[in-house]
């Protein structure tokens, strides 16, 4: 797969010389700065069709950027990185279920969203270099594809097209999940207002004064009337 890749590349610029640059850089943006062999890149590709992300880019695109991942496996309840880590890798979701967790005021770790198969966690890794802020564990056992910021910073000096193209679709997947996060925020303040609203009318019906048992008791004595008939009046 990889080889009829290089094979098409290399076709297309030859038959454009005003590409002759990014042709010297052909073979070293496909095979990355890993170097890694044929038959580990095809499985690479073939996983992006796990990741509707990739749907956007051609074969040649995907080779590129295929050569610059490595696969990772993690097995149930194996941790991918901690609330608070410096971040300088993202992953794509090919298989499997991960979690992610924030740690509470009191100390607590709180389960705030899951992601399966074709999701993205940790993209902001890619463009700042801000701590982790949440840990991400694998609820079940998973296989991810996972890309550097230096990888990245590689694919902009050698191949920027692909390079800005793919910053653009993060972007765009960025932009949904804020959306996303939004719209939970919203459910959440509403489900807190409807609490609230009860907590109100509870309180407001347990403030009125109830008579107690020894009061009932005093009342009847008092008015000389037998228990039953003061509940009928």
């Amino acid at each position: 797969m990889i080889s009829d890749i290089i094979e098409q590349k290399d076709e297309n610029m030859m038959a454009d010389s005003s590409q002759s640059q990014d042709y010297v850089f052909a073979s070293d943006t496909l095979f990355g700065p890993f170097k890694q062999p044929e038959t580990l890149i095809d499985e690479i590709i073939e996983m992006t069709g796990a990741i509707p992300l990739f749907d956007k880019f051609d074969t040649i695109e995907v080779g590129a950027l295929a050569a610059h991942m490595r696969i990772t496996r993690l097995d149930e309840q194996q941790r991918l990185f901690s609330e608070g880590d410096n971040s300088d890798y993202m992953c794509f979701v090919v298989s499997g279920t991960l979690e992610v967790l924030k740690e509470s005021q009191n100390g607590r770790m709180v389960s705030v969203s899951t992601l399966s198969r074709g999701r993205l966690v940790g993209e902001m890794a890619l463009v700042e270099n801000f701590p982790r802020h949440a840990t991400v564990i694998a609820r079940t056992p998973c296989t991810l594809l996972k890309i550097t910021r230096e990888s990245f910073e590689h694919i902009l000096e050698k191949r920027p097209g692909i390079g800005i193209a793919f910053l653009q679709t993060l972007s765009k997947s960025l932009s949904q999940n804020l959306r996303r996060t939004c719209g939970q925020l919203a459910d959440v303040r509403e489900s807190s207002s409807s609490v609230a609203a009860v907590s109100v009318l509870i309180d407001q019906k347990t403030s009125v004064k109830q008579p107690n048992f020894i009061d009932q008791i005093i009342n009847r004595k008092q008015s000389g009337s037998s228990p039953l008939i003061r509940q009928l009046t």
